[in-house]
């Protein structure tokens, strides 16, 4: 053994050399046993490495794009995500000291379904948390599916997205008609651009209203009466009049001020839109979202401005977008928030009261 060493020691690389050629010939078993140790190791240091690199980069995907949500809708998104890959079933756990989701998932080997399968495990815990009890089962899974769908949209993750539809959603869907109904639903809001501004706005105060109450069926019913108004919205025909003045449920009190038939624009200019927001105030109706698009932009604007003015409401930033219209056609938006003034009377509008005069 002293003579190897030697040997190694004065002919260096070439005597390890020939020595792994003599031990080769001489003790074959014993080379493959140390080869194969060699190449797990070097296998588990790469799959170390690779899941490293794909929990990283799904993380900053995930928080990303749950920070520009809870932007648009602050609250809906509250939380960072930490990932982990395991062994059992996906799950998640919120630790409340690190403000953290912690997500555990199955490696499964490819990016795009690691991704999917990491975001849906993030959303009952880190989308509308304190909603999720108050939700029925059906509107829950549909919520966690419309915004995958939409990470993986806004990342240009086509093959996630395949993924997703066809291996998730669609055995889903088949399975739950009204599964179905309400991603459509949930989709046509998206579309629109009112499923992060207004749904995942109301359903944040819904559950914050409801925070440690018992859930009830009327809790479901009533946010699924809510959905079932907007849906009313988004779906009407230009120029069709609503029969609902807004949605007044127990939690949730909203209603769309819409600007948008360029006679009752000329015929009435603000005035027309103004009485609608005093008989919303009237009724109790807690927030109301003045809605335009295109050449009525201005005109949405200066109704939000009058409003405040005149202490019917307070008036929040405009939010402006490209998005489709109800006949499919992406045009520039405009969604301003009021938060409506304490309720008064309703003064009919051949009183006269409220004149556009500024």
């Amino acid at each position: 053994m002293n003579e190897i060493g030697s040997s190694i020691a004065q002919y260096g690389g070439w005597g390890l050399f020939v020595l792994v050629i003599i031990l080769f010939i001489s003790q074959p078993e014993k080379v493959e046993k140390w080869s194969s140790m060699l190449l797990n190791l070097s296998s588990w240091l790469n799959a170390s490495i690779r899941r490293r690199a794909i929990k990283t980069n799904i993380q900053s995907k995930i928080n990303t794009f749950s920070r520009s949500i809870d932007k648009e809708a602050p609250g809906t998104m509250p939380f960072n995500m930490k990932l982990e890959f395991v062994k059992k079933l996906d799950r998640a756990e919120f630790l409340l000291s690190e403000n953290t989701v912690i997500v555990r998932i199955r490696d499964r080997k490819q990016e795009d379904k690691n991704l999917a399968h990491a975001m849906l495990s993030f959303c009952p815990a880190g989308l509308l948390p304190s909603t999720r009890p108050y939700l029925d089962g059906t509107m829950n899974t549909a919520l966690d599916f419309t915004i995958t769908r939409k990470l993986l949209g806004e990342a240009n993750h086509y093959t996630a997205l395949q993924y997703l539809y066809t291996d998730i959603i669609e055995p889903a869907v088949s399975k739950n008609s009204s599964l179905d109904k309400i991603c459509k639903i949930f989709d046509k809001f998206d579309e629109q651009g009112l499923f992060s501004r207004v749904i995942l706005r109301e359903f944040k105060d819904f559950g914050m209203k409801l925070q440690g109450r018992y859930p009830e069926p009327p809790h479901k019913q009533e946010a699924n009466g809510f959905i079932d108004y907007v849906n009313s919205v988004a779906t009407r025909v230009p120029g069709e009049q609503l029969e609902a003045v807004g949605y007044q449920g127990v939690y949730i009190s909203m209603g769309f001020v819409l600007v948008g038939k360029a006679d009752k624009i000329v015929s009435a200019g603000a005035t027309l839109y103004l009485r609608h927001i005093q008989k919303l105030r009237a009724i109790g109706v807690e927030r109301a979202y003045i809605a335009a698009r295109g050449q009525n932009i201005d005109m949405a604007k200066r109704v939000a401005y009058l409003a405040q003015r005149r202490n019917l409401a307070k008036s929040l930033k405009p939010k402006q977008y490209y998005a489709a219209d109800t006949q499919g056609q992406r045009r520039e938006h405009v969604l301003i928030e009021l938060q409506l003034a304490p309720r008064a009377p309703y003064s009919p509008p051949e009183q006269g009261i409220l004149i556009e005069s500024e």
